[in-house]
């Protein structure tokens, strides 16, 4: 595909106190090897406190291509999203987190794929590529690959080229997501698998292509990644209550472990079996995440090792309590907004 050929393309992209990873994300947007004249970019902020809008409004006075919508007001990111539609044009639009950044040849490989596939082929995208800034965001970027760590999800998938049920930072045909009704402004995670169960739902495609690369930082300390998979346990039980058939035996694997370790935690100082059974658990599941965290290392280094394991702790609690959490507020129908 060349000149004409190619489909316009109106990047999105949602911000919110992302001083430290903005202009790296712009600068590796407006630098694709795509025709400059069929790309814009479109940033909303959702009403950060930081140099964010600063840095972006610089990047945009030399930039026509860039434009920034920043009124102040706090949006969640799918809201932030649904705004930048409101401006988008484009046959394409592609959804770019601004906490990682996009590889040069990003548009010109979704737009090859979207070639290549029927026209029911709705969203594509790739596997992220998880890039850690110290030794613990390494070892999140590890756990983060490893089917111990995350189950069936993408992000541990081997195939280069398949359908998905859903992708992150995808690439979407603009009159499709339209069609089947935008982001939902109540997901302020998971906004994404939501989007795109939907559009499953409706008979369209989603293709996963591994030469489409993003690249992706992790958090850099256990409570930042337990905090963000809470967050993601607590959206999935959203995504779960309106749409019951996405729920998949996996989902519910952190939980079992959560409600198992803290019943048999309740009933030990009265219960002798309560003990043993809180010393094997404890035991089995140690053994378990020091093991896999060694596959995942690839390397016989006790720290890294450690530092891996205490990931896949970080991920299944914080993934357990969240959605225990999130299940709770559906029983006590207690749902804030934008939770």
């Amino acid at each position: 595909m060349t000149g004409a050929s190619l489909p316009s393309i109106d990047v999105l992209i949602s911000t919110f106190n992302e001083e430290q990873y903005v202009v790296r994300c712009l600068r590796s947007v407006l630098d694709q090897d795509y025709d400059a004249s069929r790309v814009r970019v479109l940033l909303v902020d959702g009403g950060s406190t930081d140099s964010t809008v600063g840095l972006a409004r610089g990047v945009a006075a030399a930039e026509p291509r860039l434009t920034v919508l920043a009124d102040g007001k706090r949006r969640s990111l799918p809201a932030a999203l649904n705004v930048a539609l409101d401006h988008a044009t484009a046959e394409l639009v592609a959804k770019i987190d601004a906490h990682g950044f996009p590889d040069r040849d990003f548009l010109r490989r979704a737009a090859e794929a979207f070639a290549s596939v029927d026209a029911d082929l709705a969203c594509v995208g790739g596997r992220p590529i998880q890039e850690g800034r110290s030794a613990f965001g390494s070892a999140v970027a590890l756990a983060r690959t490893s089917r111990f760590g995350v189950g069936g999800s993408v992000y541990a998938g081997s195939s280069s080229r398949e359908l998905v049920d859903t992708v992150q930072c995808g690439l979407y045909r603009r009159e499709i997501l339209e069609a089947v009704g935008r982001f939902d402004e109540a997901m302020n995670f998971g906004e994404d698998e939501e989007l795109n169960w939907r559009l499953r739902r409706c008979g369209y495609k989603i293709l996963l292509d591994d030469r489409i690369r993003f690249h992706y930082v992790t958090r850099d300390s256990w409570l930042a990644l337990f905090r963000q998979y809470r967050n993601y346990g607590r959206a999935r039980v959203r995504v779960v209550r309106k749409h019951p058939d996405f729920l998949r035996a996996r989902h519910l694997a952190p939980v079992l472990l959560v409600v198992a370790g803290v019943s048999l935690a309740a009933a030990a100082p009265g219960i002798p079996v309560a003990r043993r059974g809180l010393v094997m658990f404890s035991l089995t599941y140690g053994a378990a995440a020091l093991v896999f965290a060694a596959r995942a290392a690839g390397r016989p280094d006790p720290a890294t090792v450690a530092r891996v394991a205490a990931c896949f702790v970080a991920l299944h609690l914080g993934y357990g309590t969240g959605m225990l959490g999130g299940v709770t507020l559906q029983l006590l129908d207690r749902w804030p907004r934008n939770a």
